[in-house]
């Protein structure tokens, strides 16, 4: 594979590990029809929705696990935000009612951001390919910082051998591609607890948490 592609390093988020949110990832995706929405901390804007346009559907995203210590504002955060409604340079609306995206909050946060996704395959952790960033310069091209969470690269991430990153799954980038997230609301103890012990289920076991949680917003 050649041309361009995204690439999002993951790690612990607004409290929770990351192979919960994989797992909670994988049911959103199941329930969507194999829709699911990955929310990330640094904005694509103008390049990511131009590229995700271009491609149709067809644009890869590939997700990697972050190789540095994860901060405590995502391991244990003071505040969890909800978010429900997104916009980009179409529009706005409101987030599928299928999909939970949260993210560590405080008082001067506005602006969350997401990569829509779909994939016939599972989300699970455990890929074998190998990624080196230094081998696909950004749209800019430059280099993706060791700091750079997100970034739409061009290239082709596989037949790096010696990549210090291993590619744990990937995704096709759907409409509305890398919208910013616009509205949010911080979650109380209560609905922080139901995230806390919920675990893999039925459809309906996730459905029933979405409407628990965001039929309060």
């Amino acid at each position: 594979m050649t041309g361009q592609f995204i690439i999002s390093r993951m790690g612990p988020e607004a409290g929770e590990s990351l192979e919960c949110i994989v797992a909670r990832k994988e049911v959103e995706r199941q329930a969507g029809d194999g829709q699911f929405w990955w929310g990330i901390g640094s904005r694509l804007g103008k390049q990511g929705f131009n590229a995700g346009k271009t491609h149709r559907g067809q644009l890869p995203v590939l997700f990697a696990k972050m190789l540095s210590t994860p901060k405590r504002a995502d391991v244990a955060p003071d505040q969890v935000f909800v978010w429900t409604h997104w916009e980009n340079l179409e529009g706005r609306g409101e987030i599928p009612h299928h999909v939970l995206i949260t993210s560590r909050g405080d008082q001067v946060k506005r602006r969350h951001y997401a990569l829509a996704c779909t994939s016939d395959d599972p989300i699970r952790l455990g890929g074998r390919d190998r990624f080196d960033p230094s081998r696909c310069p950004t749209a800019n091209g430059k280099v993706m910082g060791d700091q750079q969470v997100t970034a739409l690269l061009n290239g082709s991430p596989y037949g790096h051998p010696t990549g210090k990153y291993a590619i744990e799954f990937e995704a096709t980038l759907a409409a509305p591609y890398c919208p910013e997230l616009v509205t949010a609301r911080p979650l109380d103890g209560e609905e922080r607890e139901l995230l806390k012990v919920w675990r893999p289920g039925q459809r309906a076991d996730w459905l029933d948490l979405i409407r628990e949680i965001r039929g309060r917003t």
